[in-house]
């Protein structure tokens, strides 16, 4: 599930995100717009700021990702298909296995107050595991995988719907010239359809699981068109009940379990800098969850659910941001538009996929 989470990180801080068009709008739209002095950069490139009461805006996000290697226990980089190889290496054959993700997202934003705005994000996602199964006797694998109760063959597949909605609220708390912080709170739903026990190469486009978001997030104007984002949020999962095999992927019998995934933070620290209308930056992003939990009502073994599972992993990240806010005032464009690319590799990492995701974030008012 952490792919899931890893494509989910940050999500309530789009909220914040979104809610930058609708404070330009406020600022901006008035007769005397182009004779007001420059927005400073933290409105301008969506990097602070709240939506004023009665605005409203969405933002569109689209990702793609690709994975065949993993980080594993002991932190080393290794083949997806490692611990699964150890096993079919008994029937003398192997997997390779490479996942793509295409993902999207909606979100929209509203300003109650000055100083609150609520937002609802709406998430899709696509997974696609391509299954190379090399066999010396073809049909083996397959005949075990029957055996153990698998309805579906050992093979390429492309599993889609949308993934867990999350609701949530963001407060401004504090805020000066030059400086901002942010509070928030978002309830993720777990609505996802839930991962198939009868299919190995099934990925669920979510987890899931109900949780509770807690947020931070602190911006200061660093001078000669540098900023400084520090981010810092907490995630409790909440527990819940799932069917699944308690003895692992080659387990033949099934079990409804109680679940309850760990909980887990993320951070970010993000230095950016402004050239007229463009913006880059660079970001260091942390993700850590704790092991996560399974328990049998009739005390079935589960430790090999939640052996390696307590997760890491550090990424950066770079993105290229362009705002229209300026030619929106002087009248070229029909309303307010901030378009950012951004690029985000992992690069160290335990019980996590060597992933490298690509966005692109189109921001408006309605």
């Amino acid at each position: 599930m952490y792919l899931i989470r890893t494509i989910q990180a940050g999500l309530l801080c789009q909220i914040c995100l979104i809610a930058w068009v609708a404070q330009v709008h406020a600022e901006t739209s008035n007769p005397d717009a182009a004779n007001d002095p420059p927005l400073a950069a933290a409105t301008a490139h969506a990097l602070d700021g709240m939506a004023p009461a009665g605005h409203w805006a969405t933002r569109l996000t689209l990702l793609r990702n690709g994975y065949d290697q993993r980080y594993d226990n002991q932190k080393e980089r290794v083949d997806l298909d490692a611990d699964a190889n150890v096993s079919l290496a008994a029937f003398g054959a192997s997997l390779d296995t490479e996942v793509t993700t295409d993902f999207a997202e909606l979100l929209v934003g509203y300003g109650v107050t000055e100083n609150l705005t609520v937002g609802a994000i709406i998430p899709w996602a696509r997974t696609t595991s391509r299954l190379q199964l090399t066999e010396a006797a073809p049909g083996t694998v397959n005949a075990v995988v029957t055996g153990l109760g698998y309805t579906k063959p050992l093979s390429t597949r492309a599993v889609s719907g949308f993934s867990d909605p999350t609701l949530g609220a963001l407060w401004r708390f504090h805020q000066r010239e030059h400086d901002s912080a942010v509070a928030g709170f978002g309830l993720r739903l777990g609505m996802a359809k839930a991962d198939d026990p009868d299919d190995l190469a099934d990925i669920p486009p979510g987890d899931g699981s109900t949780d509770l978001r807690f947020r931070l997030e602190y911006f200061r104007d660093l001078g000669s068109g540098w900023d400084l984002r520090l981010l810092g949020e907490h995630q409790v999962q909440l527990p819940d009940e799932v069917e699944m095999r308690p003895g692992g992927a080659f387990s033949p019998t099934k079990e409804t379990l109680k679940r309850n995934l760990g909980d887990y933070q993320e951070f970010d620290i993000e230095l950016g800098k402004v050239w007229g209308d463009w913006r880059v930056s660079g970001t260091w992003h942390r993700y850590q969850e704790e092991p996560d939990r399974y328990t049998s009502k009739i005390g079935t073994d589960t430790s090999a659910l939640s052996a390696n599972t307590d997760t890491l992993a550090d990424q950066f990240r770079f993105g290229v941001t362009w705002s229209g806010v300026r030619a929106w005032r002087s009248g070229k464009l029909l309303m307010p538009l901030i378009v950012k690319l951004e690029m985000q590799d992992a690069f160290h990492g335990r019980n996590f996929v060597d992933v490298r995701d690509v966005y692109l974030r189109v921001t408006g008012l309605f």
